[in-house]
């Protein structure tokens, strides 16, 4: 075997795990609110004691440096998020991956994630942007490293907890920036400017980002065809826009990659937004009708959350990541008491981080959070199983 990775964990709690999931698929709580983390490689590399350009040094490198980052996230962070002894990898490069692909400048660092540099500067270039072809910029080395990946997962040996498990890859897509998203990448803060005064550029700069993703995304489904759980958006650089801004320029494009590939699935429409989305939940909740809101930022008060989106969206969030990293454990266990206290009885919550554990995170405040929601059950306030 080219590759063999050994997992100290109890496969008993894989069992729990899936019940503890369903149950909030369900909006409901089994023992207790499960507890979940966005936990990525920029966390990992100063524990392993890499430089972070390390990650994107070739596809079996960064395999590698995968399959040890989960090793040590399943034996040392207290969350519910395993349900087998299946480890799932995929292709990483933070979140300029569509950027990339229709002609973004990526800035690459030892120390630092990955930026995308804008490059339309001048409104007459965004207006002469053609969607790319598929396997264009980032788009086409994950699907390099995708093949690679496959093969090395075949000459991988896995054992979780003395139970032999194996390493799949993740089906191929585009990833999850959308279309606003890479219009801000590509234009740079001009764009707001850009909405304003050129609205007319704006849409036309979209419809073409999304009619190359949506493209894409179906070349990735053909070449790699099978179920999906859902399908999810990123739209971190909305959340500064006006409610009506956003309705213009976000939400039909959005809508638009949802109707397409989010149909009939469990999770088919996923967000993600950072920063202080709380003028922006009810059209998500009416416009776009979103299933899942993940990680959702932490300038998000819980109270406000649990009233526009509780019981009819799942939610995964939002506790302060500086709090996380720099907090106690007392401080961080009232912290996820009250969003417990606030989104809880309305069911379908996983707590977590609103939005990213920062490298530094002290593990013992990611295990209060678990603590808090052991409390919490305790004293059997949550919707019943």
């Amino acid at each position: 075997m080219r590759h063999v990775l050994d997992i100290d964990y109890d496969p008993v709690r894989f069992q729990q795990n899936r019940l503890r999931l369903e149950a909030r698929a369900a909006f409901r709580v089994d023992d207790r609110v499960p507890v979940g983390y966005c936990v990525v490689p920029r966390f990992f590399a100063p524990i392993f004691g890499i430089p972070y350009g390390e990650i994107f040094r070739d596809a079996e490198t960064q395999y590698y440096w995968l399959l040890q980052f989960i090793k040590y996230r399943m034996e040392r962070i207290r969350e519910d998020v395993w349900t087998s002894a299946v480890i799932t990898v995929a292709p990483y490069f933070d979140n300029v991956t569509n950027a990339s692909a229709f002609g973004a400048d990526i800035g690459w660092s030892e120390t630092e994630t990955p930026r995308a540099r804008p490059t339309l500067k001048d409104p007459s270039l965004a207006e002469r942007l053609t969607p790319p072809d598929p396997m264009s910029g980032l788009w086409g080395k994950a699907q390099e490293w995708r093949s690679v990946m496959h093969d090395l997962a075949r000459e991988t040996k896995v054992t979780v907890g003395g139970v032999e498990g194996r390493v799949e890859v993740a089906r191929a897509g585009i990833g999850g920036e959308g279309p606003h998203m890479v219009a801000i990448d590509l234009v740079g803060d001009d764009f707001y400017w850009w909405q304003v005064e050129r609205p007319q550029t704006c849409h036309a700069l979209l419809r073409t980002i999304t009619d190359g993703m949506i493209a894409a995304e179906e070349r990735f489904r053909s070449l790699d065809p099978g179920p999906r759980g859902g399908y999810g958006i990123a739209e971190d650089a909305a959340q500064v826009m006006s409610a009506a801004m956003f309705r213009e320029f976000c939400a039909p494009y959005d809508a638009a990659l949802f109707e397409r590939f989010g149909k009939g699935l469990p999770d088919g429409r996923g967000m993600h937004m950072c920063g202080d989305s709380s003028h922006l939940l009810a059209t998500l909740r009416d416009d776009l009708r979103i299933s899942s809101f993940n990680l959702f930022g932490c300038r998000v008060e819980p109270e406000v959350i649990a009233r526009e989106l509780g019981g009819r969206v799942r939610l995964w969030g939002n506790l302060d990541p500086i709090l996380l990293k720099d907090g106690t454990p007392g401080q961080v266990r009232r912290a996820a008491i009250r969003c417990l206290e606030a989104l809880a009885p309305c069911g379908g919550l996983m707590l977590g981080d609103g939005a990213n554990v920062c490298p530094g995170t002290p593990l013992e405040n990611l295990d209060a959070v678990t603590t808090a929601c052991e409390e919490y059950a305790q004293r059997g306030l949550h919707p019943p199983p």
